[in-house]
């Protein structure tokens, strides 16, 4: 059966043999050396026994990190890449940077990037306990708060160690096919960041979640793609609540409401500007770098890029190499993901397929 979200933007077991097809993995994860390119790393949620011995790699093999604007140095040529430099980027700025991830980066000395999303962004009065400290919660990410607050954000990025960016305002997911999948149910589960954007362009942001019982589920894509915004016409949900085992024949006898080009434009524009407005108004700092939500920037997100401030952006799924260097273009760059830190040139060394298989088998196990 024919998806509804385009390949490029779906999780697939072939995603990554075709990427090495097409020669977008650094030829370093396979046992050579770095040569004339940035490696950049990114990692998401983080525990300490897993994130601290990429430190320790790193350290005794005598690497040290970079931020942005040494990475826009690169891009430019106006500088060539030391062979002993990464980059280290944590997308989302969930709560576990600032509790586990930097201050092990202070322990060991190295910088960061973090890409956070001030619609999920809350207030605080007080720094959560980091590790070390008494009261330190190490399944932080797991409570009502997910993510960094302001507070822990604005000391994070005062302090230097660790640099902020945009991940987008909401990094939302929208529905975006008519296609009928499933009812939401209270057994329903997914990924925090997964559940779909309920609320309109302008509002506090409000996503779809599991107490929305007989809320149908359609295709989801990223708010920052190409797809037109579905949304379920309150009739059909109230017409399933009634009849719930009648929920894929309903789709033919209400429409879905589906947004216009021009709300399109103006939802991603808001997504763009918005993020960007509040981090530049929280950090007093420029916000001038991208990492698109879920690796995908369409057509429409990455032609208002440039107009809009952002100089480079970090589209995984879209870049034609993942790793960084000069002439490339600035606003579809890639990275690897955090594993690959070991297949770096040093000792222990560890090579692509090792790690690959690692993977793999964790995914399983």
């Amino acid at each position: 059966m024919k998806s509804q979200v385009p390949f490029s933007e779906r999780e697939s077991a072939w995603r990554e043999p075709l990427e090495l097809l097409k020669g977008k993995w650094p030829a370093f994860v396979f046992g050579a050396g770095v040569g004339a390119q940035l490696p950049v790393f990114r990692f998401s949620s983080v525990i300490r026994q897993e994130f601290e011995p990429s430190l320790i790699y790193l350290m005794e093999n005598g690497y040290h990190t970079v931020q942005s604007a040494e990475l826009e140095a690169i891009l430019r040529g106006d500088k060539p890449p030391d062979p002993k430099a990464v980059m280290l980027c944590f997308d989302h700025a969930w709560a576990s940077l600032w509790t586990i991830a930097a201050p092990l980066l202070e322990r060991y000395n190295f910088t960061a990037v973090t890409y956070a999303i001030p619609g999920r962004i809350h207030d605080s009065k007080a720094l959560r306990p980091v590790w070390g400290q008494p009261e330190h919660d190490p399944d932080v990410d797991r409570t009502e708060n997910l993510f960094c607050s302001w507070k822990e954000l604005k000391a994070l990025s005062d302090g230097g160690r660790v640099e902020v960016q945009s991940n987008g305002w909401s990094h939302g997911k929208i529905f975006s096919h008519d296609k009928f999948e499933c009812l939401v149910m209270p057994e329903t589960r997914m990924h925090p960041l997964r559940w779909p954007m309920v609320s309109d362009p302008g509002e506090e942001l409000k996503l779809l979640s599991r107490s929305r019982i007989f809320h149908p589920l359609l295709p989801l894509r990223s708010r920052l793609s190409d797809a037109l915004r579905h949304d379920v016409d309150p009739l059909v949900v109230d017409a399933i609540r009634n009849d719930p085992d009648a929920a894929p024949y309903l789709f033919q006898k209400y429409f879905l409401q589906v947004e216009t080009e021009e709300d399109r434009v103006s939802a991603i524009r808001f997504e763009l500007t918005r993020s960007k407005e509040l981090l530049e108004h929280h950090l007093g700092k420029e916000i001038h770098q991208l990492c698109f939500p879920w690796g995908v920037g369409g057509r429409l997100a990455a032609g208002m890029l440039s107009d809009l401030g952002y100089r480079t952006a970090f589209a995984d799924r879209q870049a034609s190499f993942l790793a960084v260097k000069a002439g490339q273009n600035p606003l579809k760059l890639g990275r690897l993901p955090c594993e690959y830190i070991r297949a770096l040139p040093g000792k222990p060394r560890k090579l692509y397929f090792r790690i690959h298989q690692a993977n793999a088998q964790s995914r399983f196990s």
